[in-house]
């Protein structure tokens, strides 16, 4: 980034998040789901196991995480996979999709176990090799840089830019490919595009029509046509500027799930969803789950237990806010938490 020329914002988020997971630890700064509780990779294993078991046989079957952090989701779903259904885990070909070497070799350490499967990691997806595969994205597409626009007229609109610390709007011709200029968008609209995130769901799409298999996106965002400004920054666990320090804080953005749903639909895979995490997990057999833990459980244990269930599902915390999207070959049935219509979900 050049001192004093105005960048684009989502160029300035990219580097600063380059910078951000390239020399901080960013779990000092914020929990996901699978390290509440293990009952959150049981679900997801859950829910693998059905999909497998719904698809035609194959030899191999590749078992694909995008940002899987500490690999903490990966170890439990292998976990459970390896003592419910033995036949598919000896199927299975692991993949991480991961760019930093740091974290790469925790994900190795995490999965140390499952020392008879074939694991692999690459840097983005489109890299993997061709094959049917399940794919899970916990807390991915939330780092993916934005652009953000703002309509200022009946066909005027400016495009944000950070300048020296401070957002700046300069005038833009032509807008950029995305479903959310077709909604109906008033004056002063703030309007987000991550056309990173599109680009890959849109091409999984096309890979999962091609090669069979799902996908499973869990991330915060919205499924309403117009969200506003939803950038923010955190560091030390703290919200912060996201203009001040680069790299110092993580930045991400919510995510716009109809977009991403309507440009599924729009190649020849299926979209399934949106749901919450609240009702995708609890569909999964969350609080059956928790009791079965419990009953063998101590007090104490007993309260994390009860603790971790309200922070996945609860609508104060993460089980509104947090989105479930699965997409799907187009001869895979709905499957499990996505059981009613596409048209109606």
């Amino acid at each position: 980034m050049t001192k004093g020329q105005p960048v684009r914002l989502d160029h300035f988020m990219a580097a600063a998040n380059a910078a951000y997971y390239g020399r901080k630890n960013p779990f000092d700064d914020f929990i996901t789901a699978p390290e509440i509780s293990q009952m959150f990779g049981e679900l997801i294993a859950a829910w693998e196991i059905a999909v497998i078991r719904s698809m035609p046989a194959y030899e191999q079957i590749a078992l694909v995480e995008l940002g899987p952090g500490r690999g903490t989701l990966m170890a439990d779903m292998l976990r459970v996979i390896r003592r419910v259904a033995p036949d598919i885990y000896q199927k299975c070909h692991v993949i991480f999709v991961e760019t930093s070497q740091r974290l790469r070799q925790i994900q190795k350490e995490a999965i140390a176990d499952h020392t008879e499967l074939s694991v692999s990691w690459y840097n983005t997806i489109d890299e993997t090799p061709n094959q049917p595969m399940i794919i899970v994205a916990n807390e991915f597409l939330d780092a993916l840089p934005i652009r953000q626009f703002v309509k200022i007229g009946s066909d005027q609109w400016v495009e944000r830019y950070v300048d020296q610390e401070q957002i700046i709007q300069i005038p833009i011709e032509t807008l950029p490919e995305a479903p959310i200029f077709q909604r109906p968008v008033q004056n002063g609209d703030v309007v987000e595009v991550c056309e990173v995130g599109q680009d890959i769901v849109k091409n999984l799409a096309k890979r999962l029509c091609h090669d069979g298999g799902a996908a499973l996106f869990i991330d915060y965002g919205y499924a309403s046509s117009v969200w506003g400004d939803t950038m923010q920054a955190i560091a030390n666990g703290e919200k912060t500027s996201p203009f001040v320090h680069p790299g110092e804080a993580d930045l991400t953005a919510h995510i716009d799930f109809l977009a991403l749903k309507e440009i599924v639909i729009s190649t020849d895979a299926q979209a399934f969803g949106i749901q919450t995490q609240g009702e995708f997990l609890k569909q999964l057999g969350l609080i059956i789950r928790a009791k079965m833990l419990a009953a063998h459980a101590s007090m104490e244990q007993q309260q994390q237990l009860s603790e971790a269930v309200y922070r996945l599902s609860d609508p104060s915390e993460m089980g509104d806010l947090f989105k479930v999207l699965a997409i799907a070959h187009p001869d895979i049935p709905p499957p499990p938490a996505f059981e009613l219509k596409k048209e109606e979900q």
